[in-house]
C-alpha cells in the first residue's frame, strides 16, 4: 500500500472486485487488477463490453466512471509459486496441453482458481499447474476466507469423482 490514504481506500475498494467501467460511450464489465493512481487508470480481467463482446484483459485510462457490481467476489493476482495444493486434494496435477497454451497466449488460465487467503488452492489445481508450465509468475485467484472444515468440504465437493 502506498502512504497515500486516499489511494489505499482507492485499492481496497477496487481490487478484486467486479466492475462496471464507463469511457466515454463505452462500458465495460471486469474484474479489476491493479489501479494506476498517477495515470487515472484501471486495469481489468475477464472484460466484456456492455454489447457482451468478449475482450479479455483491458487498460482502460482515465475511465469515467467506476461502478462496484459485485463486492463479494475477491480476485487478487497471486504469485503462482505460494500457492499449494489442499493436503485433502488427491490426483493427477496434470494440465491439458490447450490450458498450458492458452496461459501462455494470455498470461491467463480463464477462469479464477479458488485458493484460501494462505495460498492453498480449493479448486483449480491444474488451472494453477499450468500457469506454472506456461512459465508465469502470477496468476488471478478468487480469494475466500473459510475456516479448515469448510475447506475441506468445498474440496471434497470440487473434486467429487463420478
Amino acid at each position: 500500500m502506498s502512504s497515500n490514504p486516499f489511494n489505499n481506500t482507492l485499492d481496497r475498494t477496487l481490487r478484486g472486485k467486479h466492475v462496471r467501467v464507463t469511457q466515454n460511450e463505452t462500458t465495460y464489465h471486469g474484474w479489476v487488477e491493479k489501479v494506476h493512481h498517477g495515470r487515472g487508470s484501471v486495469v481489468l480481467h475477464d472484460v466484456r463490453t456492455g454489447e457482451g463482446e468478449e475482450l479479455g484483459s483491458v487498460f482502460i485510462r482515465t475511465p469515467g466512471v467506476v461502478e462496484v457490481l459485485r463486492p463479494a467476489k475477491r480476485i487478487e493476482c497471486r504469485p503462482v509459486e505460494e500457492l499449494t495444493p489442499h493436503p485433502d486434494h488427491e490426483g493427477e496435477f496434470s494440465p491439458k496441453d490447450e490450458i498450458v497454451r492458452n496461459c501462455y497466449r494470455n498470461q491467463y488460465a480463464g477462469s479464477f482458481p479458488v485458493v484460501r487467503e494462505d495460498g492453498t488452492i480449493i479448486n483449480g489445481h491444474k488451472r494453477i499447474t499450468a500457469a506454472a508450465v506456461a512459465g508465469l509468475v502470477r496468476h488471478p485467484v478468487e480469494v475466500i476466507d473459510v475456516t479448515d472444515d469448510q475447506a475441506r468440504e468445498l474440496v471434497a465437493i470440487a473434486h467429487r469423482r463420478e
